[in-house]
Formats: structure tokens, C-alpha cells, sequence
């Protein structure tokens, strides 16, 4: 995880709807580190689109309460290549 990706429900969520729903999006806004008591290592702090903003675990204890959201677009980006010969 890293500053900035946005995330939806991932297979251990719990919270009930502390994401204002399953399909709703947040934003990573803190990465957990060791050395912080209320933000360790394999968490972080989501903000959602909702407004509500907690930790969530990514890897802590073995669980996975988010996942990344894909914005990429879809399918290939293809270059059309002429040729002239004189």
C-alpha cells in the first residue's frame, strides 16, 4: 500500500459500513509504521469519500480488510505506424 491509492472492502472486512457501503471508495492517507502505537506496521488510515477516516489492517495479524480500486483503463493503447517508400 502507498499514499494515495484509493480502496474499497477487501476479504477480512468487518466494519460494518464504516465505508458508507460496499461499493464506496477511500483514499490511503497514512501508512503504519512500527514505532506508532494507534497506526503499527501492516495498517492504514483510510479516508473515505463519506468522510469517515480509521486504521485498517493491511497484513496485520494475517488479515486484509481492503483491496486496491483499478482506475486503469481498460484494454491496449496501440500506435498506428506508416511507412513511406519512395
Amino acid at each position: 500500500m502507498e499514499l494515495g491509492l484509493r480502496v474499497v472492502r477487501g476479504p477480512d472486512w468487518k466494519w460494518q459500513n464504516q465505508d458508507d457501503g460496499e461499493g464506496h471508495v477511500g483514499t490511503v492517507v497514512e501508512i503504519g509504521k512500527s514505532s506508532k502505537s494507534n497506526t503499527p506496521d501492516k495498517t492504514v488510515v483510510v479516508q473515505w469519500d463519506s468522510g469517515f477516516r480509521t486504521n485498517y489492517r493491511v497484513g496485520y495479524q494475517g488479515f486484509h480488510d481492503l483491496r486496491v480500486y483499478d482506475q486503469a483503463p481498460t484494454g491496449e493503447y496501440q500506435y498506428s505506424l506508416f511507412y513511406c517508400y519512395f
